[in-house]
């Protein structure tokens, strides 16, 4: 049973956090409310008002701006986003990535923003665009700033993000030319048990620069560095990638992973070596498709 609250729908992102000045910390967004009035229904949390942020038309939309960037609402919805062709051109990996997130009802009525600011450590979206270098754009109390998405996760259920300020887009730039993004998971529920995503850039018959990020086996997604530099110098041919992906699975291994009910630190260090194959093979595949 959620306790009573009062539903706030202000007509424009000023007047919303207008209204939260107001309400003080009695108040917290609200987009999807997927992961939040689940929150308030175990009692693990209580606002005396709540801010819609739905139909607000400044964390609405999708397009690519002046820079060839994409730049998604933070009250876009999963099933939105998995739709979109805007996305689907410019970054086939994420609608794939939409296409299997929970559930059609969470797809739905679940936004991106939400699943980003809730921090929630199985997030799909997170560990994506970990890997794409994407950066947020928040406006709060004290105006807009641009933060990047590895300097927005803290710890489980806490970003940088400050109580009063709304997530109004995610902005993930243009893959060069040559490079290629993927994300591949393994999931025994509705979240990710492990998750890996690649992004690579491939030059003449070389992998010449790589990126690699892992989800749900550690407290945040955190980019695996010694991954990304075993794979950045291997021959752009997926048949020559055994001892480059041997040697990342091997770094992959040293995470400090937290096992849960979805398997212990051990067997999720295991996943994310076989993740990482499939999901460089994939990355390499758009890589040398955009070359």
């Amino acid at each position: 049973m959620i306790p009573p609250f009062a539903l706030a729908r202000p007509a424009s992102v000023s007047e919303a956090i207008a209204t939260f000045a107001d309400a003080g910390q009695d108040a917290a967004w609200y987009a999807g409310g997927t992961e939040l009035l689940q929150v308030m229904k175990m009692g693990l949390a209580r606002f005396g008002t709540l801010i819609d942020l739905k139909g607000l038309p400044e964390l609405r939309g999708i397009a690519v701006d002046a820079s060839g960037a994409l730049v998604i609402g933070g009250a876009v919805t999963h099933r939105e986003i998995e739709r979109s062709s805007i996305v689907g051109r410019e970054l086939p990996g994420l609608v794939g990535l939409e296409a299997h997130v929970a559930n059609v009802r969470v797809r739905n009525q679940g936004t991106i923003g939400g699943n980003l600011c809730f921090a929630e450590p199985h997030s799909d979206p997170a560990t994506f665009l970990l890997a794409c270098d994407a950066h947020v754009e928040l406006w709060g109390a004290g105006g807009a700033r641009e933060l990047p998405i590895d300097g927005f996760f803290l710890e489980p259920f806490v970003t940088a993000r400050t109580p009063d300020e709304i997530l109004l887009a995610i902005v993930i730039p243009k893959a060069a030319a040559g490079e290629g993004r993927a994300y591949e998971k393994a999931k025994f529920r509705e979240r990710p048990a492990v998750s890996v995503a690649v992004r690579l850039r491939v030059a003449g018959d070389a992998i010449v620069e790589a990126v690699v990020a892992v989800g749900s086996m550690t407290d945040i997604p955190v980019r695996v560095p010694e991954a990304g530099t075993a794979l950045a110098g291997a021959p752009a041919d997926p048949s020559a990638l055994g001892a480059p992906l041997a040697a990342g699975a091997e770094a992959m291994a040293e995470l400090d992973a937290v096992g849960d009910l979805d398997g212990s630190a051990d067997f999720k260090r295991h996943l994310a070596g076989v993740l990482l194959r499939s999901a460089t093979r994939a990355a390499l595949s758009e890589a040398i498709a955009r070359a």
